[in-house]
């Protein structure tokens, strides 16, 4: 794993990723005209996507030039409170002018996970930029769970070692929920990938992948391969134990 950046406050932490989305926003919109990310859920996504809606930052951003999508989602309606997009929506879309075609949830409301899991990899390979024939975020965002997992990749499922597709469904057993998911592959050749991890009850997994010394991978987030570059931002609580 890559070293975290420690930061003394959670507030702190969010203002550094705030500053950092904009940096790579403007430095996409200047490559190629669009910056295209791929949001997280949970509670810390949750308050950089807040901080983001607040000024001064979305006074800095052209969020006409924004494209959002989705690095999971639970098999759930998008009025469900349990919905990554109505999480999202609620926390920085509702607040700022993105064009309704820019935002790109996955299509919950098909028959099955696997239907809708097909169509986002469609969604994503007709949206995003490409490079060598291959879809390119600017930036994707990342939780950590207690058990290592991001996105939706987690322990002993099969779609850690889908390789020929960018999107995959995946059935937890431990929480009995279907999800949608980006897949490594398209994870690792993002530009620029944020790992956020914040609150003391992630300081057991932060120490735990710190400490880790052997070559082959224990937890999912540890098959994170950057091709380009990555951040793993950290507050002092999730850090106490390093």
């Amino acid at each position: 794993m890559i070293k975290p950046e420690i930061f003394d406050t959670n507030q702190s932490l969010y203002e550094a990723a705030a500053e950092y989305f904009i940096e790579c926003y403007e430095a996409a919109v200047s490559d190629h005209g669009s910056f295209h990310i791929a949001l997280s859920g949970g509670s810390t996504p949750k308050k950089l996507y807040q901080l983001l809606a607040t000024e001064p930052y979305n006074k800095r951003v052209n969020w006409q030039n924004v494209h959002f999508y989705f690095g999971d989602e639970r098999f759930v309606t998008h009025d469900s409170d349990e919905s990554n997009y109505k999480m999202a929506k609620t926390s920085i879309l509702d607040s700022i002018t993105c064009p309704t075609e820019n935002v790109h949830p996955v299509n919950t409301a098909l028959e099955s996970a696997e239907e809708a899991a097909t169509q986002y990899a469609e969604t994503l390979s007709n949206s995003l930029p490409k490079v060598e024939n291959h879809s390119v975020f600017d930036m994707i965002l990342l939780g950590l769970g207690t058990d290592g997992h991001t996105a939706s990749l987690f322990p002993d499922t099969d779609i850690l070692s889908v390789q020929d597709r960018d999107c995959a469904s995946v059935y937890i057993d431990k929480i009995e929920s279907w999800r949608i998911s980006l897949t490594l592959p398209i994870i690792n050749r993002a530009k620029h990938i944020v790992l956020l991890s914040d609150n003391v009850t992630k300081s057991d997994i932060v120490k735990s992948l710190i400490e880790w010394d052997k070559p082959e991978p224990n937890y999912p987030i540890q098959r994170v391969d950057p091709q380009h570059k990555m951040r793993w931002l950290v507050d002092r609580p999730a850090a106490m134990f390093i």
